[in-house]
């Protein structure tokens, strides 16, 4: 062999040993180089980019759209004294019905006003048209109507009732509603839990 074939038998298994691959890594300061400095080491050629870039901070081509704008939803009351939520859903504005709920609430406690004994022992056994007011008003307790918020969404009313209900069985025993919806076999549910 000659000089030439020696050399570039040399070359090709150098190029081999350095070339093992590429690695791409976010920039941590420190780390990156300590890192980059262990993969060159077993022939591993390293690439660092930064973590936040100039258009992951300026650039959002969508405006958020406010939550309480949300139609065909499902969502969550929580009480503030307590860990129980309401679930319910809607076809209309979230904001709508959260109003609804708010406005029943105010009514049904400026109704009961102070109790006594027998008073509140009457004001139990009634119910309003709203769970939530009835637990407010049963045990003393102050809504968190700021914590309300959005579970899942579903234009089909009748998949929304599903994930209405399954929502209301995952929150359970900690709900404050009255039933847990309708009742469906579990591949069914499954299959509209996925989708």
């Amino acid at each position: 062999m000659d000089n030439k074939q020696v050399a570039k038998r040399n070359k090709n298994k150098d190029s081999t040993e350095k070339n093992k691959g590429l690695v791409i890594i976010p920039y941590v300061e420190k780390l990156s180089e300590t890192t980059t400095r262990i993969f060159r080491k077993h022939g591993i050629a390293t690439a660092v980019r930064p973590h936040t870039t100039l258009r992951k901070l300026l650039v959002h081509p969508k405006d958020k759209r406010d939550p309480l704008c949300t139609t065909d939803c499902v969502y969550e009351i929580p009480c503030a004294n307590c860990d129980t939520t309401y679930v319910g859903e809607t076809g209309r504005r979230f904001e709508t019905r959260l109003g609804e709920h708010k406005k029943e609430s105010d009514k049904v406690a400026k109704s009961k006003g102070i109790f006594t004994r027998q008073t509140r022992k009457q004001s139990q056994s009634e119910q309003s048209k709203s769970a939530i007011a009835d637990h407010a008003v049963q045990h003393y307790h102050v809504i968190n109507w700021d914590g309300a918020k959005i579970l899942d969404k579903k234009c089909d009313s009748g998949a929304r009732r599903i994930k209405e209900s399954m929502w209301i069985r995952t929150r359970a025993p900690n709900t404050i509603n009255r039933d847990e919806g309708p009742i469906f076999s579990v591949t069914y549910t499954i299959h509209f839990w996925v989708h």
